[in-house]
Parts: C-alpha cells; sequence; structure tokens
C-alpha cells in the first residue's frame, strides 16, 4: 500500500517569495508542491511548480452541477485528488493566498480535516511588497526567470490611502493567523526577510516541517526576483510616501535593505 504524503498549503500575500518557494519545493525528489489551485480567475497553470493537475475551476467544468453544497462536495473531491498517494512522493501542496482562503467556503475547514501542515509565509516589509506588487501589474511580470529582461519600471503609490492600506494588510495577517489558531492548523511561520537574509537554514526547517530529507543541495528554481533595484527607487512619488509614513509605525520600511529595522544580509534570489 502506497503511504499517504503529508498534505500541506503554503498560505500567503502576493510578492512574498511564494513563487520562488513553491518552485524550490516542486524540485525536491519526494515533494509535489502546485501554485495557486484556487486562484480565483486563472485557468492555467503559470509555468512554475508541479503541473499534472488542472486548477480548480477547470476541474469544477468537469464535475457540474457545482453550486451550493455540490461545491462544496467538489472542493473536498478536488482535494483528496490534489493529496493522493504517488510512489516515492512524501509531502503534496500547494500555494493558498490569502483571499482565495476566504473565497472558498469552508477550504480551510477541510484542510483542517486532512491535518494539513501551513507554511505561513509572510513579508514583514508590507510597503516593499505592495510597491513589488504594482510593478508587477505595470509590467505584467509576477515571476521573472532566469537570463529574462524585465525593463525598468517606476510606479506611483496613492499616499493618501497608502497608510490604510498597510494597516489592511496586517489585519489580514492576523485573521490568518487567528483562522489557523482556531482550527488548529499545525503550521510554521516563516518571513520572505528570514528567507533572503538565512536562505539554506529556513529551507533545512521547510523540509524539516513536511518530513522530508532535509537535502537543501537538491533544490533549484528558475525564478528570481524581477527588480535589483532598491523598493523606493522604483517609486516615482518617493518623497511623498516617505513624508506619509514619517513618524509612524510603517517608517522602518522606507528603509532601502527591504528588510527588518536593523537590515538582513542583501537579497539573494527569492522571487
Amino acid at each position: 500500500m502506497r503511504r499517504s504524503p503529508v498534505p500541506f498549503v503554503v498560505l500567503t500575500s502576493p510578492r512574498s517569495g511564494s513563487g520562488w518557494l513553491i518552485d524550490m519545493l516542486s524540485s525536491h525528489p519526494e515533494v509535489v508542491a502546485y501554485a495557486e489551485l484556487f486562484h480565483l480567475e486563472r485557468r492555467t497553470a503559470p509555468g512554475y511548480g508541479a503541473l499534472d493537475i488542472p486548477y480548480f475551476a477547470p476541474y469544477l467544468d468537469l464535475v457540474l452541477p457545482w453550486t451550493g453544497r455540490a461545491r462544496l462536495y467538489h472542493r473536498a473531491a478536488f482535494l483528496h485528488r490534489v493529496y493522493a498517494a504517488r510512489p516515492g512522493v512524501r509531502a503534496v501542496g500547494f500555494k493558498l493566498m490569502y483571499d482565495q482562503a476566504q473565497a472558498h467556503r469552508a477550504l480551510l475547514e477541510l484542510l483542517a480535516l486532512r491535518r494539513a501542515r501551513v507554511i505561513h509565509l509572510t513579508r514583514a516589509n508590507l510597503l516593499g511588497a505592495l510597491i513589488s506588487w504594482q510593478v508587477a501589474r505595470e509590467t505584467g511580470i509576477y515571476h521573472a526567470r532566469r537570463g529574462e529582461i524585465v525593463r525598468r519600471t517606476v510606479v506611483s503609490l496613492d499616499a493618501e490611502r497608502l497608510h490604510a492600506r498597510l494597516e489592511q494588510n496586517e489585519l489580514v495577517v492576523l485573521w490568518a493567523r487567528g483562522r489557523m489558531e482556531r482550527l488548529r492548523l499545525p503550521r510554521l511561520e516563516v518571513s520572505y526577510e528570514e528567507l533572503v537574509a538565512h536562505r539554506e537554514v529556513m529551507l533545512a526547517r521547510i523540509l524539516g516541517f513536511l518530513g522530508v530529507e532535509r537535502r537543501v543541495d537538491l533544490l533549484d528554481s528558475q525564478l528570481v526576483r524581477a527588480s535589483p533595484s532598491s523598493h523606493l527607487e522604483m517609486v516615482e512619488n518617493a518623497d511623498e510616501v516617505g513624508a506619509t509614513l514619517a513618524g509612524t509605525r510603517f517608517e522602518w520600511m522606507l528603509g532601502e535593505s527591504m528588510q527588518m529595522p536593523g537590515g538582513f544580509a542583501a537579497y539573494r534570489g527569492a522571487a
């Protein structure tokens, strides 16, 4: 009888290095890792991670009717397919964004029933994440690959709404932690900043959490950070943004290192 793999999800928000992490995990011989299977709009895989299972939306097209309780049933059936046993595979998972967890009713409860392990990937520098997201939308490149030329792009932030947006993003993270605690989902907290500063240590910790061999040397990804620039160098109205956040608890996020207060090491490959 095949051993059931450890089910997991990478619960996260945009521009937190999740694509890179999924791609790295997928390169491990004992891990199958998918991208955003429950994406709210996308119907085709983005070209990283495992690709042998369709997204949930086109899956529903094949199993109509899908409304009401039937939709909940099909979510459970879809998870059963995702987490099915495979020869030599000890852990199977996918990336799940906060908005997807909120939109797909009872999805987190279904994951809790399966005792899925959660890698909660956050980015402390919310301003850096916001700027990176707007640059990605401007260029249309959300996951740059080695050797790919990405044009230098600058964006303008809505300074009047900036503080409120950062607060809202904070609240979403707190919501996610609260939900995981209530559902007693086993989780590992990982920050983008930790992955950047201590990549091998953090990857080994993640592999151990998933119950697979801690062979970090086997991991690889073609995904790289799209722009080597300091995040404020990509903001057209950087002075206005700086004035808006000056004296607030978000002021440290203006630092050029893109890291936590006091600074971590320079960027070393996370997308």
